[in-house]
Order: C-alpha cells, then sequence, then structure tokens
C-alpha cells in the first residue's frame, strides 16, 4: 500500500501551493490514499476544497452514509485563505467488509446557500481488495487426520423438543391474552430509556458550551440531537438540512436556534450564547417526547375499552 498520512500531506502541499493559479474557481478533489484494502482494514480518503471566503463550505460528517464503507474516523485540518482563496480539507478513515475486488468511493462538498445549497461531489476513486485465502482447486488434496477424539455423550434430543414446545405454547398463550399490554409496555420502556440517556448526553454538552462556545463541541451536541429526534420521529433527520428540517410541519420553533446553530457549526464561529440556542432545541425535543409518550399511552387506553 501507499504511505497513507505521508501521501495526503504531499497533496495538500500540492493543493496549497496551486492555489493561485485558480483564480476564483471552487475546485474540489479527492481519493484513497491507499492503493488496496483488506476486509475490516483501516483506509483513508481525503477530500479538499479550494474556494471563495465568501461562501461557506461543509464536508460530510460522521452521520453521511459511506457506503459501502463504515467510518472509524475524522481527521480534520483548520481552514487556510491565501491569496483570496479559502482552502479546506479533511481526512476519513474508512473500512470496508464488502468482498468486490474493486470499491468505489466519491464525496460531497456542500456549499451553504440562502436557498438551496450546492453540492460537488469528489471524482469517483477505486481501491482493490487484497484477497488472503488462496484459491481452492481442483488439485487440492486434504490432509487426513486418524487421531482419537473425545466426543460428548449422547444428547436428549426428543426431552429438549418436548420442553422447547411447551415453553413456546405457554409464550403463544400469554402474546394471545397480553400480548398488546407487553408490547405498549416495552415501547413505552424503551421510549423512555432512549429520551434519558439522551437528556442526560445532550445536557452535557449544553453545560460544556455555556463555559466554551467551541464550534466542534457544538457539531457534536448537533449530531446527537439529530440522531436522536430521528428515532423519535421517525424522519431521516441526520440528511436532512436545516431549511428541510424547518419545511416539516411541526418544526417552526426550531428556525431561529437551527439557524444560529448553522452560523457557528458551519460558519467556524465562537458564540457566546449558542448553549441558550441548544437549550430551546431541548425544549422542544422535551415536548415532543412528551407528546410520542401520550400517543401511546392513549392507543393503550382505547384498546382496553
Amino acid at each position: 500500500m501507499r504511505g497513507g498520512l505521508g501521501k495526503f500531506l504531499i497533496v495538500t502541499v500540492t493543493i496549497f501551493f496551486s492555489v493561485k493559479s485558480n483564480g476564483q474557481e471552487i475546485s474540489v478533489k479527492g481519493g484513497f490514499l491507499e492503493d488496496s484494502l483488506l476486509i475490516g482494514q483501516n483506509v483513508n480518503f481525503w477530500i479538499s476544497a479550494t474556494y471563495p471566503p465568501s461562501l461557506e463550505m461543509v464536508f460530510p460528517d460522521s452521520l453521511y452514509s459511506f457506503n459501502p464503507y463504515e467510518i472509524s474516523g475524522k481527521q480534520f485540518f483548520e481552514t487556510r485563505v491565501v491569496d483570496g482563496l479559502a482552502y479546506d480539507s479533511t481526512v476519513y478513515t474508512l473500512q470496508s467488509f464488502e468482498i468486490d475486488k474493486v470499491q468505489y468511493l466519491k464525496l460531497p462538498a456542500i456549499i451553504l446557500n440562502e436557498g438551496d445549497s450546492t453540492v460537488i461531489e469528489t471524482p469517483l476513486d477505486s481501491i482493490y481488495l487484497t484477497e488472503l485465502a488462496p484459491k481452492v482447486s481442483d488439485t487440492t488434496a486434504l490432509k487426513t487426520n486418524l487421531d482419537y477424539q473425545l466426543v460428548n455423550t449422547q444428547f436428549n434430543y426428543p426431552l429438549m423438543y418436548y420442553i422447547l414446545g411447551g415453553l413456546a405454547l405457554l409464550v403463544i398463550i400469554l402474546l394471545l391474552i397480553f400480548g398488546k399490554r407487553i408490547i405498549k409496555w416495552f415501547k413505552i420502556r424503551r421510549l423512555r430509556a432512549q429520551y434519558e440517556e439522551f437528556s442526560v448526553s445532550f445536557n452535557s454538552y449544553i453545560k460544556k458550551l455555556k463555559v466554551d462556545p467551541d464550534p466542534v463541541l457544538a457539531e457534536k451536541a448537533l449530531i446527537l440531537w439529530k440522531s436522536y429526534q430521528q428515532r423519535l420521529e421517525k424522519v431521516p433527520f441526520t440528511v436532512l438540512t436545516t431549511k428541510e428540517i424547518l419545511g416539516k410541519d411541526f418544526t417552526q420553533e426550531l428556525e431561529l436556534p437551527l439557524k444560529s446553530v448553522d452560523r457557528v457549526v458551519y460558519g467556524k464561529r465562537t458564540q457566546e450564547d449558542v448553549y441558550q440556542d441548544f437549550q430551546q432545541i431541548e425544549d422542544f425535543t422535551q415536548e415532543r417526547y412528551s407528546k410520542k409518550l401520550e400517543e401511546i399511552k392513549d392507543d393503550s387506553s382505547s384498546s382496553k375499552k
């Protein structure tokens, strides 16, 4: 394989010193740092962009679908401005569990506009799968092993089948009698557990942002909220833009806090009161959670009548 991060640094330096010749054009490049991969082994994919500093450009976060790869890490480099052009770059550490001999990937860079955002993709790059197991041919010989092997005594399978059959019958009877109540109970229990876990983590981010309004910390809090809200509403919040989120009929009260958070996260700007925006977002989520909980309870009550 090629030297991973070393090669990326060479690519970074090359692009950095070529900024002057690019004028005011927007340029997005990327590709694998390695030539080949092993199943489950880390490989790196770099993406870089040059663009006018007046624009706001973001790269995919950890919730982006890197299919057929799974992301295991991310390293981003601070924005540089040279001769009137901004330069951004990020390296993603990925893993693949696919067995295709040649695998492909391209990533988007998103320019945030007042209206719809603009997506510019890197060229499609490929990487080869290295197979470790030798191919088995018709002439492959099997090695004979005649050593004595100790085996367990015979198991009473008929008795096991009777026991399993009786348990299955008991479970079916219980489900027929208490099935709906049991399902409702599990739904409520799961809903409460998910919200409590989210609330503890999210409020921890709010406390940290109150002390240190760091844009990276704000991005992590935003990702956590989108992930939980997606599970709660069954709406793909993690892939929606702020404009698309506000297009839902139940998110109108999020307009001011979400736009404020976007300026911090995607504009890399420090805003002392950003924690208050997240408090408003948390209040909205608590209200939506309470509504979902009441819907399940009301459905449970109506089923008893």
